[in-house]
């Protein structure tokens, strides 16, 4: 069997029905035949989970003698139904194939995206998978799991990520962002060590994974630490920039009052 060669479309991935059809061992217009079928199957049931575009997508190519003929992209959905229909070595085969094909593609996908946020990880990318986490731990809570399954949880999202899970008590000078406030003398108007403003300097540094520890606390959440390196990143930044009384981020404007410390004032 020929191996399947997969077409993206936006967000999607496809496979050319000539190829499924070599693949099956069928006619390509019997092929066609049978997925208009399926379609008119889909429309009649008329149901909103059952858009026929979800699993077959028309399309045409140019012919040896320059003429456009039909063709349909068959998404991962759509391979599935065929695959179905199949029986015998075939269909087995075919089976695995796709299913094969579409797993590389994930996986590199996967790699991707795991490199992108090692190279960014202090963005708001990784704050937004941070909240995401937050919202599977609350889970984990309400189904009383161990503190066991919540490490294994966290080692199993993060390390591919090159960023460190550990326990409060194996953390050795890593700081969280009101530690490194308060080290670096950015206090809120309230008179507080403004977490806040750190961390959204923190996100415009682009600092790396290994500088990040995650740990957790109990079954419902984890604090974020950053290696000593991080406050004097931060430190920099701020002289850098003059100090600035307030710092924008997103749609928030963090305003800081400055205290003496010892480090950078």
């Amino acid at each position: 069997m020929n191996e399947l060669t997969l077409i993206k479309r936006g967000n999607t991935a496809y496979i050319d029905s000539r190829e499924v059809a070599e693949a099956v061992g069928k006619r390509h217009d019997h092929l066609l035949r049978d997925i208009d079928g399926y379609l008119r199957i889909l429309e009649k049931a008329n149901a909103p989970n059952f858009g026929g575009i979800d699993f077959f997508v028309q399309a045409n190519y140019i012919d040896a003698r320059g003429r456009a003929k039909p063709c349909y992209l068959i998404s991962r959905k759509g391979a599935d139904i065929i695959a179905n229909k199949l029986i015998g070595e075939k269909g087995v085969l075919f089976t695995a194939a796709y299913v094969t094909k579409f797993h590389e593609m994930f996986e590199l996908e996967h790699e991707r995206e795991i490199a992108e946020i090692k190279a960014q990880s202090a963005t708001t990318r990784l704050k937004v998978f941070n909240n995401a986490v937050r919202n599977v731990l609350s889970g984990y809570a309400q189904t009383c799991a161990s503190e066991d399954d919540v490490m294994g949880f966290l080692h199993d999202v993060y390390e591919p990520f090159g960023i460190t899970v550990t326990d409060d008590s194996d953390y050795s000078c890593a700081l969280t962002a009101t530690e490194i406030a308060r080290f670096l003398g950015l206090y809120s108007e309230s008179g507080r060590p403004h977490a806040h403003a750190v961390s959204a300097i923190i996100e415009k540094l682009r600092i790396s994974a290994d500088e990040i520890e995650i740990v957790p606390y109990g079954l419902v959440g984890f604090t974020i630490r950053y290696e000593s390196s991080v406050m004097y990143a931060v430190g920099d930044w701020l002289e850098s920039n003059g100090y600035p009384r307030d710092i924008p981020h997103l749609d928030f404007e963090y305003h800081i009052v400055y205290k003496s410390n010892p480090l950078f004032m």
